[in-house]
């Protein structure tokens, strides 16, 4: 082997050698950084245990999905069908209700939802499109004492006496439709009125047509338009009454229509007359009223800005066959139009009257413009 071959060679060794020791430094690294990554990294947060799962019957207890004297400190979700929420259930017909926010063991569920204002006692029936209603039920150790309260129309009882076993409270609840959606409910506040559902909207019905039929529906609705605006009495622009304009906007008890007229009164026509629905305030310093009550009366036809003048809801020297002291469920809503039960309220002829409408509108409460204009003053 000649001077420059034995170099070659040696350069080759050298330079594998250098490829050796780069590579163990590569592998060095990369074990420290795996476990410095293993020991500074933070941990895959848990996923919450699934809640026991009950479905609600007016007869067995939420605590009896646990063994005797295991469940204080528990929870459960229960699910309940539709038709036990609603006022012609017997346990709440009974009130077999203890407590406020915190219940007996033997309360009913379905009577604790409407009193802690979950869910409206006024509803004769859920709404179709309600699929189920579920709850968050924490197990409580007993009270020694469980007042009595009315809220949102219904009265709890009162127990004083020490009991065994345990006590409830609803922690949340909602709805869940017939799509699968879910829909969060609130719990009412404490002295606030009830506010009543009107109605929801009935599903729309789906319908094959064959080709023919659907052209033959093309055709006679080439020529048709609907119009939903009319003008009022006093030529200015209104929405057209129909079942949509009065009807709840969404499940939630804000959504309802009831609770917007806390804010708003709502003014009909039929084609000759004027009517006004608004709701009746608690009078400053007086006791809340359990529901919201509401006032029903002929009003003469005025222009938006003489109502803005005047002040919304009219003062009573404007108005004529003033009803008051009705509840949401003494209006009953049609395609056509509005009965009201004239028997339930104070300074009616105690007849029931159907109106036939043909134009509905809102308007936002507000004070008398010259009342506003001396508070400004001051």
């Amino acid at each position: 082997m000649n001077g420059n071959a034995h170099a070659a060679v040696m350069q080759q060794d050298n330079g594998v050698a250098d490829m050796d020791h780069n590579a163990a430094e590569a592998r060095t690294h990369a074990r420290k950084s795996g476990n410095q990554q293993a020991t500074t990294g933070q941990p895959a947060p848990a996923q919450p245990e699934p809640l026991p799962v009950m479905m609600y019957s007016p007869t067995v207890l939420p605590s009896s999905r646990f063994a005797p004297n295991q469940a204080v400190g528990k929870k459960l979700e229960v699910r309940i069908a539709p038709q036990w929420m609603t006022n012609t259930n017997q346990q709440v017909r009974a009130r077999q209700l203890w407590g406020s926010d915190i219940y007996t063991e033997d309360s009913d569920l379905v009577a604790a939802l409407m009193h802690a204002g979950f869910y409206s006692i006024s509803l004769p029936a859920a709404p179709p499109s309600v699929a189920e209603v579920r709850a968050v039920v924490a197990l409580l150790p007993p009270e020694q004492h469980y007042p009595s309260a009315s809220r949102h129309s219904i009265r709890s009882r009162a127990w004083g006496a020490s009991l065994q076993g345990c006590s409830f409270k609803v922690e949340r609840a909602w709805l869940v439709t017939a799509k699968g959606e879910t829909v969060e409910l609130e719990a009412g506040a404490e002295g606030a009125p009830a506010v009543a559902a009107t109605f929801s909207p009935a599903a729309p019905n789906h319908s094959i047509t064959t080709r023919a039929a659907a052209s033959s529906v093309e055709r006679r609705q080439r020529n048709m338009q609907e119009v939903t605006v009319q003008y009022n009495l006093c030529n200015e622009p209104w929405t057209k009454y129909s079942m949509a304009t009065v009807a709840d906007r969404g499940l939630k008890p804000a959504q309802w229509t009831s609770a917007r007229l806390h804010h708003q009164v709502l003014y009909l026509e039929t084609h000759r007359q004027r009517y006004e629905l608004s709701r009746v305030p608690t009078p400053a310093g007086g006791e809340p009223n359990e529901r919201d009550v509401y006032r029903w009366a002929r009003c003469p036809p005025l222009s938006a800005a003489a109502m803005r003048a005047a002040g919304t809801p009219l003062p009573a020297a404007q108005v004529q066959d003033a009803v008051t002291g009705l509840a949401w469920e003494d209006f009953q809503w049609g395609p056509t139009g509005v009965h009201v039960d004239g028997s339930k309220g104070s300074g009616s002829d105690g007849k029931d009257h159907f109106y036939t409408l043909a134009r509905a509108h809102f308007v936002s409460c507000r004070e008398p413009a010259d009342s506003s204009a001396a508070a400004g003053s001051k």
